[in-house]
């Protein structure tokens, strides 16, 4: 992401330092706001129809971003406000705004894919969904996999997450991360300080106080790669 917004020629030769420097994968979607350099692994581009923020703070659907991106990192012509971030920028012609529909359209049509045949283990990952319903669907909930869908938000201390960059945003909390294609996307975590599922469901048996077995963790890994 970093890499396609430097090529807009309305940056600055430091601007486009930092864009180029974020790497594949990541994305900081407020460095032109406060200045700071913190990018995030970005969430995956595919169920977006079925998710309602695509964030990992939940500050507005992926149209918003599709807006935001274009008219105040790219510099392109079009009008795109927040009052929240006091940004209200009205240009005319608009020659962003009628292109977004149909972009939105294009999102929403990619389904996340299935998991290849043979990269779980169908047996414990069935053990792994009865562990999964008692642990994890109080947050990760119905067909989407996140509780932000009926607007919930948790506070970073909730999940033991860095709340450093939850700082940065409008909302100062973060959202249930949807579960969808999770075998195709690591690393995890809006940081990516989870390498692997592994690492994920470690970090919350032990966060969360869950008191999973050695087992039941490894059957749990097994049902989040199969979704």
């Amino acid at each position: 992401m970093g890499a396609i917004i430097a090529l807009s020629p309305a940056i600055t030769p430091a601007q486009k330092a930092v864009y180029n420097s974020w790497g594949p994968g990541k994305y900081d979607p407020r460095f032109n706001i406060d200045g700071k350099n913190t990018p995030l692994v970005l969430p995956p581009a595919y169920g977006l129809a079925r998710v309602r923020n695509e964030t990992y703070t939940a500050e507005g659907p992926v149209s918003y971003w599709n807006a935001y991106v274009a008219v105040t990192q790219m510099h392109g012509q079009g009008n795109f406000s927040d009052p929240r971030l006091g940004i209200d920028i009205r240009q005319t012609p608009d020659l962003v705004g009628p292109k977004l529909p149909a972009l939105r359209a294009y999102q929403h049509s990619l389904e996340a894919p299935a998991p290849p045949a043979g990269s779980f283990d169908s047996d414990a990952a069935h053990r792994g969904r009865a562990v999964f319903k008692g642990s994890c669907a109080p947050c990760h909930v119905g067909g989407s996999g996140t509780d932000n869908n009926s607007g919930v938000l948790h506070a970073a201390a909730e999940t033991g997450m860095d709340g450093a960059y939850a700082l940065r945003t409008t909302n100062k909390a973060y959202r249930t991360t949807p579960l969808r294609g999770l075998w195709q996307h690591p690393p995890y975590f809006h940081d990516g300080s989870a390498a692997s599922l592994e690492a994920v469901v470690a970090h919350y048996n032990t966060v969360r106080h869950l008191n999973l077995s050695a087992a039941q963790q490894r059957d749990l890994v097994q049902y989040l790669k199969s979704l």
